[in-house]
């Protein structure tokens, strides 16, 4: 990929490090965040060898298939504040593929983006602390950009998919990059003041309101209807008792034509 140019007043991506491979964005960014890395910089790569998802999983990162970018940020908030970060990055994403493609994704809450009822990418953002205290975040995102139905392993053939295989053509790697740096400025500019305007645009885009959803946690599972999402960005779901429930953290996965996803 050719460097990309943005604008100096960029906050996100001031410092960018562009790399052929890498064992995960995210890894290389907590390993610089070690070594006191800058506010703003962005780590992207071609391809990853150890991408991770949340709960541990894996992400697929063939070489130039796909969008693999981290951002170290250092807000100056207390930790119930960044709470919201993973679901406003989500917004931001969605703003990036649109820019780019002219097609919105919708989101599954709380953080994979959804094209035809496949997952199109994922984000993972994960807190890091100092001596207890809260010192970065860092946001990874990955994207299935220019993946062939056979660059997914035949697991995933399925449940993913990619830009390219949506819009019957090649994007164009650099300039999505360039419009998710920028949308992650955008996002870090607005936070947390616009909280009401990123969560507005997220119910917009939130597929799970409206569906059956199945809660999982490590020890059992529940069905529900999810209604809405609420001023924490929780989702909230109606029980087949009639009670409502906030639910945080956990899987929700949402029922489909083909089953769960």
């Amino acid at each position: 990929m050719s460097p990309i140019t943005l604008p100096p007043d960029c906050r996100v991506g001031s410092t960018l490090l562009q790399l052929d491979s890498v064992d995960s964005t995210n890894s290389e960014i907590k390993r610089l965040a070690a070594q006191s890395a800058p506010d703003g910089l962005v780590v992207t790569a071609r391809r990853q060898t150890a991408g991770r998802g949340r709960a541990g999983r894996t992400f697929h990162s063939p070489e130039d298939c796909g969008l693999y970018l981290s951002a170290l940020l250092r807000p100056q908030l207390p930790p119930e504040a960044v709470a919201h970060f993973t679901a406003w990055t989500a917004v931001a994403v969605c703003d990036a593929v649109e820019a780019t493609c002219g097609l919105r994704p919708q989101i599954k809450w709380i953080n994979d983006l959804i094209l035809n009822e496949k997952k199109l990418c994922g984000v993972l953002t994960e807190l890091l602390l100092t001596d207890g205290r809260p010192d970065a975040l860092v946001v990874g995102i990955g994207i299935n950009v220019n993946h062939r139905p056979e660059d997914f392993p035949p697991e995933l053939r399925e449940s993913a998919t990619s830009l390219a295989m949506e819009l019957g053509q090649t994007v164009d790697l650099e300039e999505l990059t360039r419009a998710l740096i920028l949308a992650l400025n955008r996002l870090y500019a607005d936070f947390p003041a616009q909280r009401a305007n990123y969560l507005r645009r997220y119910r917009a885009d939130c597929l799970t309101l409206g569906r059956l959803v199945r809660l999982t946690t490590p020890t059992d599972w529940r069905d529900a209807v999810a209604v809405d999402i609420d001023e924490e960005f929780r989702l909230l779901v109606e029980l087949p008792d009639g009670s409502r429930e906030a639910v945080r953290t956990g899987e929700a996965s949402v029922r489909g034509p083909n089953g769960y996803l």
